[in-house]
């Protein structure tokens, strides 16, 4: 999706707020229960809540999506021009982009230190 797109949709959803981790599980849970219960209004109204909380987190997502693809695709133009862009300059921006990898990096470096302590580095 383009900027336009993300801002398009997020006018759109209005209040909703995005679903978490769990809330991603309640939310299928609460669309299947409105599945077999298409006649409760209480069902398909919880399942209209649950719709609009897994759309905040797919444009989430997509606006996240969107600013590594841009960032990456800048840098790399950038160093295709003469600079000479590193990993770290990628971490800053993609982190002034607010894509968050903090999960990433922390998985990574206990990786790291897993294959040193086997000699694997």
């Amino acid at each position: 999706m383009t900027r336009v797109q993300i801002g398009e949709a997020r006018k759109l959803l209005g209040f909703a707020a995005a679903a978490d981790n769990e809330g991603v599980l309640r939310a299928i849970g609460v669309l299947r229960h409105a599945d077999r219960n298409r006649t409760d209004p209480t069902a398909v109204s919880q399942a209209l809540a649950a719709a609009a909380a897994l759309a905040w987190r797919l444009i989430d997502g997509e606006a996240e999506r969107t600013a590594f693809r841009s960032t990456v695709a800048s840098l790399v133009i950038a160093n295709r021009h003469g600079d000479d862009y590193g990993l770290g300059d990628l971490a800053f921006e993609l982190e002034r982009a607010s894509v968050d990898l903090t999960d990433e990096y922390d998985v990574a470096e206990d990786l790291a230190r897993a294959a040193g302590r086997e000699g694997l580095l």
